[in-house]
């Protein structure tokens, strides 16, 4: 048990965080130490009487059930993600339940938030990771004993229009790379194309991750970051790759450049700020329609397309669902269709 303070940028906030004796957390917040003190020995002294069970569950308004939920997010989210859902909950979920009483919202409700976000133009992916996290709120909720029942789990999703992903060829990979020369984002671009890792995976690698022996690269959690999946996975060194991260390794070293991280600005750990470097080039050359992440769609489109199974390519890519590399699922077919030319009489 114990009685905790939180800065929630206007004020300080104090509020009692109890893990219960059947294994739930209770967490409510007041509104001074003093009175957080006087709740926390109230619920301690039922506890022992045994009074606690009879409880009902707790009241509580939307606004105080966030700050409990985003104190609990950023010791389980990651960095990145925390800051995405704090932005979303910040400025449309809460400034539209606001004070309502959290028992008090309802299926219709939620309803009406998602046809005020389609009126406000917001697109079906946005509105949809709203309700999902205006869905996580509610289950922690139920967790918390604050609801009996998820409002938004009755609310249909926005449908998707589900476009194959951009991805580049060959001569367009080169002009990328041409373009980035000298650049400090020019070897990010070739080690994202070469292996197909994420962004954060990028600027989360070590020195330590990749052995030139083995030819081998690990990716893998770190004490202040994790993979997506919390899984390692190990991908192979191309030749291409090696001889480039040999060579900015070489650099890194007699610029005095010397850190544990593989890629950064001057000897620095490169936080964000990465995509204004890749927006610049890839302006240059008139690939205006691709992001970071069509460096990950490239890798595996390309494995696609000279024959990799999409089992092998899930692995590669470190998707935890197989749905996940279906989007892939049509070069391959593509690929399939193309193997009758291989007949001997297919020719004339």
């Amino acid at each position: 048990m114990s009685v905790r303070k939180r800065n929630t940028g206007i004020g300080i906030r104090w509020y009692v965080d109890i893990l219960l004796p059947n294994g739930k957390r209770y967490r409510k917040v007041v509104g001074s130490k003093k009175q957080a003190d006087q709740v926390h020995k109230k619920i301690e002294s039922e506890i022992v009487s045994g009074k606690w069970e009879l409880r009902e569950s707790e009241e509580i308004r939307f606004c105080d059930l966030v700050d409990e939920y985003l104190d609990y997010a950023v010791g389980n989210k990651a960095k990145s993600t925390y800051e995405i859902d704090r932005y979303r909950i910040n400025a449309h979920l809460l400034p539209y339940f606001g004070d309502i009483p959290v028992k008090e919202i309802t299926i219709h409700m939620v309803d009406r938030y998602k046809t005020m976000r389609i009126k406000d133009e917001a697109s079906p992916s946005t509105i949809n990771n709203e309700l999902a996290n205006l869905s996580h709120i509610f289950k922690m909720a139920i967790r918390w004993r604050y609801a009996e029942k998820n409002p938004v789990s009755q609310v249909d999703k926005m449908k998707l229009v589900k476009n194959p992903p951009r991805f580049l060829d060959e001569k367009e990979i080169k002009i990328l790379i041409d373009a980035a020369e000298g650049s400090h984002i020019q070897p990010i671009i070739i080690t994202a194309v070469h292996t197909g890792m994420r962004k954060s995976e990028l600027l989360n690698l070590y020195w330590s991750d990749i052995d030139f022996d083995q030819q081998t690269i690990t990716v893998q959690s770190k004490d202040d970051w994790h993979t997506k999946n919390y899984k390692a996975r190990v991908l192979k060194l191309t030749p291409v790759l090696a001889k480039v991260l040999r060579r900015h390794e070489d650099l890194q070293e007699s610029l005095g450049y010397l850190s544990k991280y593989v890629f950064t600005y001057e000897g620095r750990r490169i936080r964000w700020g990465v995509d204004v470097g890749f927006n610049n080039i890839k302006r240059k050359v008139g690939l205006d329609d691709i992001t970071m992440h069509t460096l990950r769609h490239t890798f595996a489109s390309q494995l696609v397309m000279v024959g990799v199974p999409l089992r092998y390519i899930q692995e590669l890519m470190g998707h935890q669902s197989f749905e996940t590399t279906l989007q892939y699922a049509h070069l391959s077919e593509e690929h399939v269709k193309s193997q009758v030319l291989r007949l001997p009489f297919a020719d004339e």
